[in-house]
């Protein structure tokens, strides 16, 4: 009986290696899966960084032609370097005096028909006119905030 109960504590003894050294590897694969998941997870951040940083470089080459480009057309002379470079404000002169045309006469309208000046200016100082506005401001005095603001938002 007593051969008996040797011989399995030996073979029991024998095994116990074998089933920790299972333990260990599972326990080493785990972790080693663990590392790769967060390799992957860091290489994605990183190439999201990337990603944002190419960007970035682009929107400054493109401001910098505009620049140089702008440039270009303020250092060059004639009528037709005259004309390139009236085009904008005249067109933005136009139409800020179509806008303050119509709205001006709105509110005289309105004046005239019995209308309260607080309850009429709310009437056309509406949400559309307002975002109509906003855009010609952000256009000419903040594009690269507007830019990323609608960045943020996506």
């Amino acid at each position: 009986m007593l051969s008996i109960l040797g011989s399995l504590l030996g073979f029991a003894g024998s095994a116990v290696p074998a089933v920790t050294q299972a333990f260990q590897t599972r326990a080493d694969n785990k972790q080693e899966l663990a590392k790769m998941r967060l390799m992957a997870e860091l290489r994605s951040e990183g190439m999201d960084f990337d990603m944002k940083m190419f960007q970035a470089q682009a929107d400054d080459k493109e401001h910098e032609r505009l620049i140089e480009h702008d440039i270009a057309i303020n250092n060059s002379t004639g009528f037709t370097s005259i004309l390139q470079k009236s085009v904008r404000p005249v067109i933005t002169y136009a139409f800020f005096g179509l806008f303050a045309t119509i709205e001006i006469t709105l509110l005289m309208s309105a004046l005239e028909a019995g209308t309260e000046f607080s309850e009429a200016i709310q009437l056309l100082w509406d949400d559309d006119t307002k975002a109509i506005f906003a855009a010609i401001i952000s256009f000419w005095f903040g594009s690269r905030a507007l830019e990323k603001h609608m960045a943020r938002k996506k």
